[in-house]
Parts: structure tokens; sequence; C-alpha cells
């Protein structure tokens, strides 16, 4: 541990000041809330495991009635069906998720960098998370890969605090909350462990153990590899990219500070070889998960500025362009053409975009709410929804805990092709279908209309008595709440030290 006799007091300030405006800041876009379309996918399927009774490897509420593998880690969705089953509002707790899980994130990466070096380090990094309006969103927006980074961070800190068991329990956690942030965090392990000789044995046998233990849901990950396509990328993610070009010159000079800091910042090293993991996806490696590491790299090149020149005027420069300008590059896919367009933004910090409340929201409550009791009212538990559009479709089907002939996370599709109409006693349009393709529809399978509002039509399948094929549960809840205990056992019984003065 590394740290400088800088005035905790001030730096620690600056530092929850820029924590609580944020949270401040989420707070009053609550109206917002949920603003992304993952949340309901969530919903529904916490809403299959409670119909499970316990965690399914089948997804039968997807794709319905005839469903697709399910390879998604469970952590989040278990956390969600027992709050679900507790009573509490969906739409409330979709609100407090997506307010607080960023939050959070920031203050164990706060205290995570304060306690390993000190105060003013961790300043800067809250400086540099100022940064990106793409990076915090995808704080926002994908909360499991945002708890896997808060659990990553806290496996390194009980490594750093020599309890390994803890550690390893942490990096298994990581495994069964995030696909992506769980490899993300395990090769910063192994990285960490062979560029330091000290901690060498402690990453590979704390990695290999998470490997072992994890190797349930590897395994049924690894049956899935064959059902996906493309790797996500049909998602148009390679079109869709936010290049910060003075963060990236700052992380180049960021990197320099580590090669000459010896086994210093070896972390910092170590994270940012890991985060090439996400270059399969482009908007994650550039823009989202895989930009933490830049973050870093800028701060602790800030940082080392700050120590060279020891001007407080530098400080209020710098924290005035990240907090104010942070110019981005925007790369998009015209909609409906071969074209991609290019964008300077000058002003795209974290800060301006929470300001001003940027990026799109889905929630429309009145017509969402209003189309869902519509859903509810005209159909049974195991009724099956389906919609023209994929996310109204998921939306009115988690609101109203229906099974969903559409699907999320399209790479993995059906375990057989259908005719979602034929098979879905409830069916909403949007206002955007086109009109006579809707007659044509309603004609060929006699549907009748029960309601509409300013967003949807719905209207019902009299004739189809098709219903969501469920499947029991592979391990049930109450083998779910025995491996938690046995968790909370191993770690609160694990040895408590303090940080190692020398990693």
């Amino acid at each position: 541990m590394y740290r400088t006799n800088s005035k905790s007091f001030s730096w620690d300030l600056y530092s929850w000041l820029i924590i609580i405006i944020y949270l401040l800041l989420q707070i009053i876009r609550w109206p917002l809330l949920p603003q992304f379309m993952d949340i309901y996918y969530h919903f529904l399927t916490a809403w299959g495991f409670i119909q499970a009774n316990g965690y399914s490897g089948w997804d039968f509420w997807q794709y319905a009635p005839f469903g697709r593998i399910h390879i998604y880690p469970p952590f989040f969705h278990i956390i969600l069906a027992i709050l679900m089953k507790l009573g509490i509002n969906k739409i409330i707790l979709a609100k407090i998720f997506e307010s607080i899980t960023p939050t959070l994130f920031l203050i164990a990466l706060w205290h995570f960098i304060r306690r390993i070096y000190d105060e003013r380090l961790a300043f800067f990094v809250m400086l540099a998370f100022s940064s990106s309006f793409s990076f915090c969103l995808s704080l926002i927006n994908h909360i499991p890969a945002t708890l896997a980074f808060l659990i990553g961070l806290l496996a390194f800190e009980q490594l750093f605090r020599q309890n390994p068991l803890r550690s390893l329990l942490l990096l298994t956690l990581c495994f069964y909350t995030h696909i992506g942030i769980s490899w993300f965090f395990a090769l910063s392990f192994i990285f960490y462990g062979l560029l330091n000789k000290q901690y060498r044995k402690k990453c590979i046998i704390i990695f290999t153990a998470a490997f072992i233990l994890s190797l349930p849901i590897l395994f049924k990950q690894l049956i899935g590899v064959r059902f996906i396509n493309n790797l996500g990328l049909s998602l148009n993610e390679r079109y869709i990219l936010q290049i910060k070009i003075v963060d990236y010159v700052l992380a180049f000079f960021g990197l320099l500070v580590v090669f000459k800091g010896g086994k210093r910042y070896i972390l910092f090293l170590s994270l940012f070889l890991a985060s090439f993991i996400f270059i399969i996806y482009p908007y994650r490696f550039f823009s989202a998960e895989g930009y933490f590491p830049i973050i870093l790299l800028s701060a602790l090149f800030m940082y080392n500025l700050y120590e060279k020149v020891h001007k407080i005027c530098l400080s209020v420069i710098l924290a005035l362009f990240i907090l104010f300008l942070s110019p981005t590059v925007s790369m998009n896919r015209v909609p409906d053409e071969n074209r991609i367009t290019y964008k300077l933004n000058i002003t795209d910090s974290s800060f301006m975009g929470m300001l001003f409340a940027r990026g799109q929201t889905i929630w429309y409550p009145k017509d969402y709410l209003s189309a869902a009791r519509l859903v509810k009212d005209n159909s049974q538990e195991h009724d099956i929804v389906y919609s023209s559009l994929n996310i109204a479709g998921m939306a009115l089907s988690a609101i109203a805990e229906r099974g969903t002939a559409n699907a999320l996370f399209p790479e993995i599709g059906p375990c057989r092709q259908f005719d979602p109409f034929s098979v879905a006693k409830i069916i909403v349009f949007t206002r955007l279908d086109d009109s006579q393709t809707i007659k044509r529809i309603v004609s060929f399978y006699k549907l009748v209309n029960i309601g509409e509002n300013k967003l949807f039509i719905l209207y019902k399948n009299p004739s189809c008595n098709v219903k969501v094929n469920q499947n029991k549960a592979s391990v049930s809840f109450w083998a779910i709440m025995l491996i938690g205990c046995i968790f909370v056992f191993l770690f609160c019984s694990a040895q408590f030290k303090n940080f190692d003065k020398n990693i």
C-alpha cells in the first residue's frame, strides 16, 4: 500500500462531493427510470424462476412455448425473485436498482483506490469517471455487470487483505453474476499473478478454485455456445461507439507512468490487459465495461502530473474540462441504410449528460401500465404474449407476469422455429405498425380487439389454447438458500486482516 501526506479530509471531501452529486442527479432522473430494456428481461427471468420454484437452466418464459437454453448467471435474478416474492413493486425495484447500484459501485471504487494507494488518487479516479457519459450509462443500464464490477473489486481488496478465502468466494460469485465481467476479473487475477511474483501463487490458486466452483454455470454456458449466433454482433454494437479523444491520450501517458512505476501500478496494467476480452463487443470495449481501465490510467496520469507540479489551479482546470467538456467522437449506423455517420460532441461528460437527463427512455408509465392491465385481465397465468415490437412484448410480459413469444438477447434463438401469432393469447401492435398489415393479421387469425392507448393496440386470440411449457427448477430455492448460508458462513468465518503494505 502506498500513501502520501496529502490532506485526506480535503481530497475525501471532493470525492464524496462527486459521488453525492451523481446520486442526486440520478434521483432527479427518477421519472425517466427504468430507462433501458435489459431490466424487463431480468424481471421476466426472475418471474420464470418463481414459476419454476428455483433456478431453471431452460428459458421457458421467452420464445414460449418452446423456449431456449438459459445461460445467464443467476445471482441478480435470484435477488429479484426474492424481492418480488416479498411483494415489492417491480417498477419501484427497477428505479431503485438503477439509482443505487451505480452509486454503490462508485463508493466501492473510491474506497478500493483510497485504501490501496491514497486519497488523492481516489479523487482523480472519481474525476476521471466523470468524463464518460456512455460508461456512466452502462453502469445504470447493465445492472448485473455493475454488481459484478463491485464484487470483483471486493475480491481484489480481500486479496490485498491477505484473505484468499474471501477473495476466492467473491471471484466465484462474480462468475454467477455476469459472464463478461467475471472473466475480466479472472484474467486480471491471472495477469496480476504473472506480473507480481509475490502474489503469483495466491492468484493462481484463487483463480483455479473459483473456476472449479463455477463449473456448473460455466458448463451450462459452454453447452450454450453452439446456439449463439455472431456472438452478439447482430445487435449492431460494432456500429455504435463513443471514443473519448482526450481520455485515451491521458490513458496512454498513464501507461507510461505504470511502466516507470515498476511494481507499484501492476494492478492497473493487469486490468488494462484483461479488458481486451471485451474487444469482440466494440461498443462495450470502447464505451462501456472495457472503458474502466482507461478511467484508472487517465486518473493515474493526472495524479502523477499533480505530484510533479503541485498546482491547485491545474487540478481546477482539469476538473472543469472533464466535468463540462470531455469531447467525444461518436459513430452510429443510420437505420435502414448501409451508412455510418460520425459526430464530434464537445460536451459529453457524465456530469453534463446526467444534468440534462440525456439518454433515451422507453418507460411511459400510463401507456405501459394500462396495456399490462389489459394483458392480465384478458389472459391466464400461463398464457403467452407476443408483440410486433420485441421490447414491448418483453416489458408488458414482465409487468403482467406472463410468458412471451418475444425474447431479448436474440443471439440465442429458440429451440425450434414457430409462428408467434399462432401461439400467443394476447397480441400487441404498436402505433408505428402499418395499419394494412395489422388488418391482414387480425383477419387471418380472427383476433378480437381488447383495447388500445397512445402506444399500443391489443388483440386477443380466442382460438389459441397454447400455454407456457413450464419447467421445474434445476436448483430449488431451498438448495439456493442452503448454498447462500454456506457462502455467508465461510465468508464471515474467514479471518479479517489488514492491507498488505507491499502490493
